[in-house]
This record gives structure tokens, C-alpha cells and sequence, in this order.
């Protein structure tokens, strides 16, 4: 647990110094761990925002924080930031994508031309959007059959 869902907000320098004294630090230094995966995304976003808050005062325990599904996805050839959105972490991923065997320098460069097609309007999609379950650029009502009348 990051210690956070409303400790976070009433608590705050408390949940930072336990997310890094007693989560982080000792992954780091004792676990010698090269991530720290979890489900719940309060968990998540303080282990990885409360090291950026560390290194402010010197509590520098660089350690990748990411969601399960997130690591699934690296592990299974995803795009670290077009899909697994990675660049929105504070916490340092380029180390681990390198023992991952993943070329995060190409990536990125590949991610700042997408940036770019985006920002000219050209969109791309991981789905037909004909596709779509209710609507979306594209979409199509289907067809529905033709209602059989059964007389008894």
C-alpha cells in the first residue's frame, strides 16, 4: 500500500514520508527491487509522485512504479508511451525498460512525431470505430433482424 485514498489529502506529509521511508526506500536499498508494481491507482500514484516530493529534500530512491496492467502491457511488446503511457509517471522508467530489453530513446522519438500527427489532426486509433458500441467518428447503428410474429 502507497498510503493513499484520503490519507493523502488529511495526511499528506505523513503518506509521503511513509511512502518513502517505508515503501521506496526499502525496495531500494534493501529488496534491491527494479519495480514496484500494484493495482490500485492511489497506491500507485503516491509511491511514483512521492519520489519527485523526495527528491526535493534530498530522499533520491530512484524506483519505477507502475500498474500491473501497465507492466503486462510492457512485457508483452506494448508501446511504452503511446500505450502503456508511461511519460505521465514521476518515478524513473528508462532503466527498467533498458533491463527490459526496450529501446525507451527510439520510442520516445517515435511518441514526439505521434505528438505531432495528433496535434495536425491526424488521429490514429487502436480500433475501427464502426466498431463502437454506442457511438464515435464513424459509427454505425447496426442492422437489426427483422422481428418474426409467431401467431399461437
Amino acid at each position: 500500500c502507497g498510503f493513499g485514498f484520503r490519507h493523502i489529502i488529511g495526511e499528506r506529509e505523513f503518506t509521503r514520508s511513509f511512502a518513502i521511508d517505508r515503501k521506496i526506500k526499502v525496495a531500494v536499498e534493501e529488496a534491491h527491487s527494479d519495480v514496484m508494481v500494484g493495482h490500485d491507482t492511489g497506491c500507485i500514484t503516491t509511491l511514483d509522485k512521492s519520489q519527485w516530493i523526495g527528491q526535493a529534500v534530498g530522499k533520491v530512491y530512484p524506483l519505477s512504479v507502475m500498474a500491473d496492467c501497465q507492466f503486462a502491457a510492457l512485457v508483452c511488446g506494448a508501446h511504452p508511451y503511446k500505450l502503456a503511457q508511461l511519460h505521465w509517471h514521476a518515478s524513473p522508467f528508462e532503466g527498467l525498460l533498458e533491463k527490459l530489453g526496450i529501446d525507451w530513446e527510439k520510442a520516445k522519438a517515435e511518441f514526439e512525431v505521434y505528438l505531432k500527427e495528433v496535434a495536425a489532426g491526424r488521429v490514429e486509433t487502436l480500433y475501427d470505430p464502426k466498431r463502437a458500441i454506442t457511438s464515435g467518428p464513424g459509427y454505425e447503428k447496426p442492422v437489426q433482424p427483422a422481428q418474426i410474429e409467431v401467431n399461437s
